[in-house]
């Protein structure tokens, strides 16, 4: 991972912890989840809409949605609503 301290290394942060929110959202962490995609989309908002060939812009806009889904969830699962069903993002 070159330049993880240096000016750059927001970007890397950013997209370790998107990837680490997936991790928690798929082991049905809500906390957590919720936790590193707030954090992920915070650290890769500087370089939107796009940085080193990503399409940055789209990934944080699918953070941000997911973010949503899991408010409602939250608003819902008193209800007794169940885990949303959201699609994972790929990276290409």
């Amino acid at each position: 991972m070159p330049d993880r301290k240096g000016p750059e290394g927001g970007f890397y942060k950013g997209l370790i912890q998107v990837a680490a929110g997936c991790l928690h959202y798929s082991r049905r962490n809500r906390r957590g989840a919720v936790n590193k995609w707030r954090s992920g989309a915070d650290y890769l908002r500087p370089y939107l809409p796009e940085h080193r060939g990503l399409n940055l812009a789209a990934l944080v806009s699918s953070v941000d949605g997911y973010l949503s889904a899991m408010d409602v969830m939250d608003v819902m699962d008193v209800s007794g609503a169940g885990w949303p069903d959201l699609v994972m993002p790929i990276i290409a």
